[in-house]
């Protein structure tokens, strides 16, 4: 298997968790119209509030604790921004930010003269299914907090769909005006909204320190609140295409981390690369498939081919095994280089969005 052992698929599932949980929580709230975009300040401060709170009580559970409520007030903040004073949520999120980054340096400093280090949470073996060869270890030889994120996501997918709330939820997103209309709090929604999603983004950032890393660093959580809300706009506001968003970028990261170690670039990597294009091709031509345009078939065909022209060149260094290093600060680039070119192809996906997102509501206008 080279790189990708049973390590490797561990690694990748402890890089996906937070960042699903946090992006479910954002979907949450995006849903409700709001958009969160400093939900990167949102899981620092569950970070550090878990491991202020670790420090202090040596318990990791009310460690966790502490990460949510932090996530709560920053949730809570977002919150009297966007939806009591109306402010442009772009600006709010950008200011709860920097906010985050910059509170959390200070008081890591201020509170902490020296790190303290955790252990972080023990892996727990699911009976029988942990037996089975490769996927046993990977997917049921895991913490609490990887349990409980997939147990969290499914009953926010059950929320969403069946229940009176969630579609409630979701038309609050759409059409403000009609759920107003029809008797249902569009503040109350969207505010449960924003906190629900602090509280995930919150306890997703006190993984990050206590739970998996066991120690607190300024800025530490590297960007995953900006994967996180790229992963809700790449997967089309669906929990499915989310789901599938955060396992690219968190595949992408543990191959980084493993490429790092390893020098030259192993054959399977030029290998699963080409297999990858192949996938975003195949999946381009089925959506593409009902364009009738000639423009359409041109764009697609230039597509085509480029795509497949790269998958060719690909096919020939798996072969040849070129000795390829690359600089340890591009490997770190590239989950986020992928967000970038995922959010670049997928520009046109964003007639999907909430028609509402980020737009105050006002009842006087009704």
């Amino acid at each position: 298997m080279g790189i990708f052992d049973v390590a490797f698929l561990v690694s990748a599932i402890t890089i996906a968790a937070p960042i699903l949980l946090a992006a479910t929580g954002e979907l949450v709230s995006e849903r409700a119209g709001v958009l969160n975009v400093g939900l990167e300040g949102v899981l620092l401060v569950g970070a550090f509030g878990g491991y202020l709170v670790m420090a202090g009580t040596g318990n990791i559970a009310v460690g966790f604790l502490g990460g949510i409520v932090g996530g709560l007030l920053f949730g809570a903040l977002m919150g009297v921004l966007a939806i009591e004073t109306k402010v442009d949520q772009i600006v709010s999120g950008i200011a709860l930010t920097l906010l985050g980054y910059g509170l959390t340096a200070f008081l890591n400093d201020d509170v902490f003269s020296k790190p303290r280090a955790f252990e972080p949470l023990p892996r727990l073996a699911i009976p029988v299914l942990s037996d089975v060869p490769v996927l046993g270890p990977a997917l049921f030889t895991q913490d609490a907090f990887i349990y409980a994120t997939a147990v969290i996501v499914v009953l926010v997918a059950l929320a969403l769909t069946w229940t009176t709330w969630g579609i409630n939820l979701k038309a609050t997103g759409e059409s403000p005006v009609s759920v107003d209309a029809a008797g249902v709090s569009v503040r109350g929604l969207r505010w449960a909204g924003v906190l629900f999603s602090g509280a995930c983004a919150g306890a997703a950032g006190a993984y990050i320190s206590i739970g998996d890393v066991g120690v607190f660093r300024e800025a530490m959580t590297g960007g995953r609140g900006y994967l996180a809300i790229a992963a809700v706009l790449f997967g089309g506001w669906r929990l499915s295409g989310l789901g599938l968003a955060v396992a690219i970028f968190a595949v992408t990261d543990a191959t980084q981390l493993r490429l790092q170690a390893v020098g030259d670039i192993p054959r399977e990597v030029w290998v699963a690369a080409a297999l990858l294009i192949l996938v975003a091709l195949g999946t381009r031509r089925v959506r593409r498939a009902a364009a009738t345009s000639r423009l359409d078939r041109r764009r697609v065909s230039a597509a085509g081919l480029a795509g497949s022209a790269a998958v060719a060149v690909l096919v020939v260094l798996a072969i040849v095994r070129p000795a390829v290093t690359l600089p340890v600060s591009l490997w770190l680039a590239m989950p986020y280089v992928l967000a970038l070119v995922a959010l670049a192809a997928e520009g046109k996906r964003r007639h999907k969005a909430p028609e509402a997102l980020a737009v105050p509501y006002l009842r006087s206008e009704v």
